[in-house]
């Protein structure tokens, strides 16, 4: 086997809308639409008698898709997973208004200044980690 490229990314989640919400309104991504649910489909997949759901989004050129567990979890994401995280990147000169929000909405984990750039450390609506990563301008400091 040969991987060509990446497909899709997935993320889990508890609660589809107020993630669309998170994703659409505070990450700018572009929202494609929710798929599942149907258990009539005969593509559809169930989990502890829960037909799947799942929201698509576009970042970039890339997709992203949500999908909801079939029972919330609530977990705290750095004891349960460690450092393990979804990383993004954003423009340079959007970090301070990134770091500003992050930090009002009470999502702010951390922030490293790195030869490579800026990167906001932070948490989703669902407790996910996600790492907002902002390229300095010419490439690494040297």
């Amino acid at each position: 086997m040969k991987l060509q490229k990446v497909y899709h990314v997935g993320i889990p989640v508890d609660n589809l809308d107020r993630a669309k919400d998170f994703y659409t309104k505070v990450l700018g991504m572009e929202y494609l639409g929710r798929v599942g649910g149907n258990p009539n489909n005969p593509d559809s997949f169930p989990v502890h008698g829960v037909v799947q759901k799942l929201d698509r989004f576009k970042c970039g050129s890339d997709d992203i898709v949500l999908f909801e567990r079939p029972r919330p979890i609530h977990r705290d994401a750095l004891d349960q997973d460690g450092i393990t995280h979804q990383a993004f990147d954003m423009d340079w000169e959007d970090y301070d208004d990134a770091l500003k929000t992050a930090k009002e909405l009470g999502k702010y984990h951390r922030s490293v200044e790195r030869d490579s750039g800026h990167t906001i450390y932070m948490f989703d609506s669902e407790g996910n980690y996600l790492e907002l990563h902002f390229p300095r301008p010419g490439g690494r400091r040297g």
